[in-house]
């Protein structure tokens, strides 16, 4: 009898949709029977109109309801048994997220500033471990410099997937990843500009153009821009960005969709943390504290600076409703240059604790990747059993050259009153060539048997590195997950699953691959993990979404840096992290949207020199709180006003001799937007708090971020995207 209700209820939505779709307007009358025989009243003519949201397109608001990271396919998200928490564009634009690691700071299970406001990359750690970057399903990150490090304005949304994911992906951390998804072609007409000004002198102009390329629809084109000029809080660094994204996708017939996207960018910063002392930062020095502004490098030479040209093709054909195929692929060169002096050893020269000795770093390379993934997609029944059965093969191939050189600078230099004289640049020193090569076979079957659904998966990978002058290193692993999720009524799915991961330690040029001293050979081991997951999904609608979970998290062969000799890393036999994460998304009364979340993690090595102490720069609670409530003011609307608490509890060194305080920080927003104009004014960390978000074992300190206010005036033109129709009529 549910079944029948439920099939009357599905035959009238969909017969509503596909006249809503034809254009057919419906009116409805209705006749009084208490009063006149010919009394009627004739109701508003209404017109329904079907939309679909891809997770590859735009989301209104905050609430995505499908992802495509966590399983490959279009799913909805409650029908992931494993945590996926999804960032997207309207929440970057309302809390005005300036990079990626900004943008992750509502999010749960993300400690979004691991390692401050880092200017070379986005350093976030997921389930308190260092996270891989993948760009629309194909990953971009290969080692803690040299990559492109997207801006959120070429973004249509962020999905993080929380823990191993080998099974899709291959050589991924135990921590998940971040799938950032490009914006794409759009068949609506949208076109914007906007200004940016902020603190430290930020000066950005962006721009956005996408629709239709023919009048049919059959091609489309989107383009973005982005110039930006600024200085960073550090004393001497830039922040400049230039980007220009074009884009162009190709619908020959319904069935098919062709996709490229081209990109150069070059950004230019520096050194923008000095890695100070102990004392002066976490502890009291008789000089008082080290400023946060304070700059340890040489202005004349100091630099870090990547210049990146990509193109990628993302093609999918569907042969029917049953079968498609998809085959997307990336061909990235990147030059970089990373010129640095820091503070090293950690430790003060002079008794009144106020000079340091400095060591001077340069690296120059240049990278060349080659990734691509392709799959098969079949949809058929077993009985009672339907199965959506993934087949697919990734291959990625990265080749780096360079050089490097450095040295110690034992000329004392004052941490409190700096003088910079010119340094003198290292002899520089051609590196090995590096070749990484990785390539898995994968495959998913993802069944349906009334309200109980399952997920299973196994993979093989092989991945190999080659430095000029070694014998190749290579490492081979299966990997699988297995989940399972029940639809309960009202709307509540519980799931349960487990997953593994396997990530070789290649590290990359200039040293090559990365030295472990525990090892026999020197060369570190491969990081093995696995997670067992218990959760729910609770959604009815985008009004209110509700993610829970608790995992337990086994990695072995963790790397540590070697702290009594400076001279590389060791491997943790094993490594536990157990917790849980809640995350709610709501919309009160159409007015006012919410996002909460709530981390608990109990990180802790349990074999080795440190077993029974807590892992590094993990916080055991994080919570956050970000709201935004729209209204009308003197008769004119789209007014509104946001704000948001953030808190980081207390982390750990690593050997639980040193505990850096946890913080609470302040966000707030204030916009007006109509048709044509959008006007948004965004401060972070409002009581401009000093703070650090790690202080490790080997003697070094990370100031987090202080104070930014920042301005946006945008203007649209042309024909409007519906997200912000949408958004002003709510």
């Amino acid at each position: 009898m549910a079944n029948s209700n439920k099939g009357d209820v599905r035959r009238r939505i969909a017969a509503a949709l596909m006249a809503g779709v034809a254009g057919i307007s419906l009116p409805v009358a209705a006749v009084s029977r208490a009063g006149a025989q010919e009394a009627a009243v004739q109701l508003q003519t209404l017109t329904v109109e079907g939309k679909t949201e891809s997770p590859y397109g735009p989301v209104e608001g905050y609430v995505a309801q499908r992802g495509a990271t966590g399983t490959k396919t279009d799913t909805p998200l409650k029908e992931t048994p494993q945590s996926v928490s999804v960032v997207t564009a309207d929440q970057m634009k309302d809390q005005g997220a300036t990079n990626v690691q900004q943008a992750l700071r509502y999010t749960p299970g993300v400690m979004a500033d691991s390692y401050g406001p880092d200017s070379r990359v986005d350093s976030f750690q997921i389930r308190g471990m260092s996270a891989d970057t993948y760009l629309d399903g194909m990953r971009i990150t290969n080692s803690w410099w040299n990559s492109q490090r997207l801006d959120p304005y070429m973004l249509e949304r962020m999905e993080v997937l929380r823990g191993p994911s080998s099974v899709l992906y291959g050589s991924t951390t135990t921590a998940g990843l971040l799938n950032l998804v490009s914006k794409r072609p759009q068949e609506k007409e949208l076109h914007e500009v906007g200004v940016q000004y902020g603190s430290f002198n930020r000066k950005q102009i962006q721009t956005d153009h996408t629709g239709k390329l023919t009048a049919d629809g059959q091609w489309l084109y989107r383009i973005v821009g982005i110039g930006r000029d600024s200085d960073y809080q550090t004393d001497y660094v830039k922040d400049d960005r230039v980007v220009v994204m074009p884009a162009i996708t190709w619908r020959p017939t319904n069935q098919t969709n062709w996709t490229m996207i081209a990109t150069y960018q070059k950004d230019k910063t520096g050194s923008s943390n000095p890695f100070p002392p102990h004392s002066g930062t976490i502890f009291s020095n008789p000089n008082g504290q080290i400023p946060i502004n304070r700059f340890a490098g040489d202005p004349a030479t100091d630099l870090y600076q990547t210049e990146t040209l990509s193109l990628a093709s993302l093609f999918e054909h569907r042969f029917s409703d049953a079968f498609k195929v998809s085959h997307n692929m990336r061909y990235s060169d990147i030059d970089g240059a990373y010129h640095t002096a820091y503070v090293y050893p950690w430790s003060y020269l002079d008794p009144a604790q106020r000079t340091v000795s400095r060591y001077v770093d340069w690296w120059d390379a240049h990278r060349k990747t080659f990734t691509s993934d392709s799959n098969a997609e079949l949809k058929f029944s077993s009985g009672p059993l339907a199965h959506k059965l993934l087949v697919g093969f990734d291959f990625r191939r990265m080749n780096e050259s360079g050089q490097t050189g450095g040295y110690v600078d034992a000329t004392p230099f004052d941490l409190y009153a700096p003088t910079y004289n010119s340094i003198a640049a290292p002899t520089m020193t051609p590196t090995p060539g590096l070749t990484q090569r990785q390539a898995g076979f994968y495959a998913q079957d993802q069944m349906r048997w009334g309200d109980l659904i399952g997920v299973f998966g196994l993979r093989h990978d092989t991945a190999t590195s080659d430095i000029q002058g070694l014998e190749p290193q290579t490492d081979r692993a299966w990997s699988g997950r297995a989940g399972l999720m029940y639809e309960l009524p009202h709307g509540i799915t519980p799931y349960v699953s487990y997953a593994q991961s396997f990530d070789p330690q290649f590290g990359s040029a200039p040293y090559g691959n990365d030295r472990c001293l525990d090892t026999s050979s020197g060369l570190c081991k491969p990081v093995y993990g696995e997670q067992y997951e218990v959760g729910f999904k609770y959604s009815q609608s985008k009004d209110l979404v509700v993610n829970g979970a608790l995992f337990d998290i086994t990695q072995k062969n963790r790397k540590t840096w070697d702290s009594t000799s400076n001279l590389g890393y060791t491997q943790i036999g094993k490594a536990r992290i157990r917790g849980a994460e809640l995350e709610v998304l709501a919309t009160v009364a159409r007015d006012v949207d919410l996002i909460g979340a709530y981390t608990y993690l109990d990180a802790r090595v349990e074999e080795g020199d440190n077993a029974g102490k807590h892992i590094e720069t993990v916080p055991q609670h994080q919570a956050s709180l970000w709201a935004k409530y729209r209204f009308a003011l003197l008769g004119i609307d789209g007014f509104s006003l946001g704000g948001g608490v953030r808190y980081i509890g207390a982390v750990w060194d690593g050997t639980d001799t040193i505990q850096t305080p946890g913080y609470t920080l302040f966000d707030a927003m204030a916009s007006w937007e109509n048709k044509n104009w959008r006007f948004q004014i965004n401060g972070t960390n409002l009581t401009d708090k000093t703070y650090f978000t790690a202080c490790l074992a080997r003697g070094d300190c990370f100031f987090g971020s202080g104070r930014t206010v920042l301005a946006t005036l945008t203007y649209k033109f042309g024909a409007l995207s519906s997200r912000s129709d949408t958004a002003l009529s709510r």
